[in-house]
């Protein structure tokens, strides 16, 4: 189990080269990361470790029931359109699947390897890792403000933004608001002063990405500790917006642009649309999890500059949109089963934990964020939500 640890240490670290370092996978149409191969072999050792010391393994079934489902009900919708897709075209469909499912499967792989008086320290270790990456953020926006450069490799030509090692805006957005909620948390529980300066560095990094969908979503999760923890926070919070885009032009910018419907706005509204035209078409199964990158090559949705969409033509600015288009009603029904259930579990004692106040809390705003950007399978931040709950489920035990 010692080599499991370090195995999720060093996973946890990899979050930091975001999208820096990525080897392809048939061409433009998929990649591997070393995150995924870290994640692939942690979930490896520790279920051979477990099979061969013959030690019983603990699963959360209120959750793990429902996501075995879901990830059946996928699995079945690929299958069924395999006779539309050439053999790499399903061998990226279904790298998609299988790396969701590993994904969450860290939960379990933490749920059964750290001690309950470990969980803060972990908790901590979370944070110092969102932490350093806030940092590069700050360093990337001081030193290299403009993408254009990269849009030769499908990247967005984002300017004069916090994107860190992610290279996109809206989640770098939304997992600083998930590291900053989780230093609020902390703060409020333990009162140390630590736990404020993490706040502070995160809210600022936030900031500076002026992206709209994280800031909904922070807002989100601000309420929502509001709620059931400090009102007084929330509206400290809310301030600070306020304030915010009361004096900085950009940031008053960004929020009109969404009233009035600036090109960003547009091309997410443009995004909701086509997932709406495929899902019309394939109501029951959908068009196959995942291959919604070529789904929107056959119905012409890419320009002839771009036939492959870049690096956001595998998703929808929607995961909910996303699942519902590639495994229509009966796998979307599985996947807000899962998500009602996980809720379900966080919120029992959302009122007197710290653990499930900060899970639930980014959880419900990660939800949020999913409807504007595709972040619910953005392997970055899944991966932090997994974390979170493994170590909340410890600390429940």
């Amino acid at each position: 189990m010692d080599a499991v640890k370090l195995l999720l240490i060093a996973t946890l670290a990899s979050l930091l080269l975001g999208q820096l370092i990525k080897i392809p996978l048939f061409s433009q149409s998929g990649s591997i990361s070393i995150t995924d191969l870290l994640v692939t072999t942690t979930i490896i050792i520790f279920f051979c470790n477990s099979f061969f010391t013959k030690k019983k393994l603990l699963f959360p079934k209120q959750i793990i029931l429902p996501a075995v489902f879901f990830a059946l009900s996928a699995l079945f919708s690929l299958v069924l359109v395999i006779p539309n897709f050439s053999l790499s075209e399903i061998i990226v469909s279904l790298s998609f699947l299988i790396r969701f499912f590993i994904y969450f499967l860290l939960a379990v792989v933490i749920y059964n390897t750290v001690k309950k008086p470990q969980v803060l320290p972990w908790f901590n270790f979370i944070l110092i890792i969102g932490a350093s990456f806030a940092v590069l953020g700050l360093m990337q926006y001081i030193t290299f403000q403009d993408l254009s450069s990269l849009a030769h490799y499908g990247w967005d030509p984002h300017q004069r933004r916090i994107v860190s090692t992610f290279l996109d805006p809206n989640f770098s957005g939304v997992f600083f608001g998930m590291t900053t909620t989780l230093a609020t948390i902390l703060y409020l529980y333990k009162k140390k002063n630590s736990y404020l300066v993490l706040t502070g560095i995160g809210f600022i990094a936030l900031v500076l990405t002026f992206s709209r969908s994280s800031y909904i979503a922070f807002l989100a999760m601000m309420l929502t500790v509001g709620l059931f923890k400090s009102p007084k926070t929330f509206f400290i919070v809310l301030f600070l917006f306020i304030t915010l885009f009361s004096l900085v032009g950009r940031v008053r910018s960004r929020v009109i642009g969404a009233i009035t419907l600036d090109e960003t706005s547009k091309a997410r509204i443009e995004s909701w649309q086509n997932a709406i035209i495929i899902f019309k078409d394939n109501p029951i199964f959908g068009i196959g999890f995942n291959s919604y990158r070529f789904s929107q090559v056959k119905y012409g949705f890419f320009t002839v500059d771009d036939p492959l969409g870049g690096h956001s033509g595998s998703g929808a600015d929607s995961s909910i949109l996303l699942v519902a288009a590639t495994t229509g009603i009966i796998g979307t029904s599985f996947f807000l089963f899962f998500i009602l259930s996980t809720l379900v579990v966080l919120s029992k004692k959302v009122k007197k934990s710290p653990s499930h106040l900060a899970t639930f809390s980014t959880f419900l705003g990660l939800l949020i964020h999913s409807q504007f950007v595709n972040s619910l399978f953005f392997p970055q931040v899944i991966i932090f939500l997994w974390y979170m709950l493994g170590l909340t489920l410890k600390d429940d035990s």
